[in-house]
């Protein structure tokens, strides 16, 4: 299974912003092009376009704790696959690839929440 994780980048961002989920699991995902905007004026967000061999099917972003700044506390917060792409074992793969490159960053803990939407009733 040859899963890479690659720098986001003026030739692969409209590829991160196409990707899909399932309408269920939409409400729990803002889209990835607020991620990406965010990053412009977040300087130390890290993001990351999920490629299975050449096609992008996925898209994470992290970031060192800034406030306090903590440099081995990390945030996963963004972490997504394609809905065609789910349920094959590449979310994990890639999972073990941002563990491996926050590391060698310095970190020690990562953190990660999830903020459902809620809906009125």
């Amino acid at each position: 299974m040859c899963i890479e994780l690659k720098e986001v980048t003026k030739n692969n961002w409209i590829d991160c912003i196409h990707l899909s989920l399932y309408p269920e699991q939409e409400s729990n995902l803002a889209s990835n092009v607020v991620s990406i905007a965010e990053s412009k004026f977040e300087p130390h967000y890290q993001l990351r376009a999920i490629y299975k061999k050449e096609k992008v099917i996925g898209f994470l972003a992290f970031c060192v704790e800034d406030d306090p700044p903590e440099p081995e506390l990390y945030w996963l917060f963004r972490f997504m696959l394609d809905k065609d792409f789910q349920g094959k074992g590449y979310g994990t793969k890639a999972l073990n690839l941002v563990i491996d490159e926050i590391i060698q960053l310095g970190g020690k803990r990562i953190y990660t929440k999830l903020v459902p939407k809620t809906t009125d009733k």
